[in-house]
């Protein structure tokens, strides 16, 4: 196990020094990890069953197998994990190389504006980098004023981009294909 980043933090509602340590997760890692994946999807206002949360903190638990596999990091404090970062490997990226795309980033909302998000963010470029990967990218919303703060604070360039999702629920009313047919239409036939 790598551990990438460590470093002492303040808590100002303690007046004791914590210790944040950014690693890649282990196996034992999965309850805290569930805990925190159940926390971010509540705070989305989308709750999973418990189930689902540890499913999916087994699965950025599982060691890298293959080339496109996730690379996950998580910060804990005092053996708690109070955040997580999940990497996309893409595919091509400039000059046909591949990069990193930050697809989540969470800090329980008990450790925010503790640090916990720009070690996440600067541990998650140092193994960009170390891994041999082009580039790491990312999207927020744009008014996230706290988000793009931070992220501005880590040293990252707001680029001039537009971003598209074409989601499930987007394609039953898309009329743009022949005949007037929509998506949905073409792919059921």
């Amino acid at each position: 196990m790598l551990t990438l980043v460590a470093q002492e933090m303040s808590s100002p509602a303690a007046s004791q020094t914590l210790e944040l340590n950014v690693r890649s997760p282990t196996p034992f890692d999965v309850p805290g990890l569930a805990a925190l994946f159940s926390e971010m999807q509540r705070h989305y206002n989308r709750p999973v069953p418990d189930d689902q949360a540890v499913e999916a903190a087994a699965l950025a638990c599982k060691p890298i197998t293959a080339t496109f596999d996730p690379r996950v990091l998580i910060a804990a404090a005092d053996g708690t994990i109070v955040g997580s970062i999940v990497l996309n490997v893409v595919f091509p990226a400039f000059e046909l190389t591949r990069a990193l795309y930050i697809r989540d980033l969470y800090v329980a909302r008990s450790m925010r504006r503790h640090g916990v998000g720009q070690a996440l963010v600067r541990a998650a470029a140092h193994l960009t980098y170390a891994e041999g990967f082009s580039a790491l990218d990312w999207t927020t919303e744009t008014g996230n004023a706290a988000a793009r703060q931070m992220y501005e604070s880590c040293g990252a360039r707001v680029l001039p981009r537009t971003y598209y999702r074409l989601a499930r629920e987007d394609l039953h009313g898309a009329r743009h294909l022949e005949g007037g047919r929509t998506a949905q239409d073409t792919l059921e036939t």
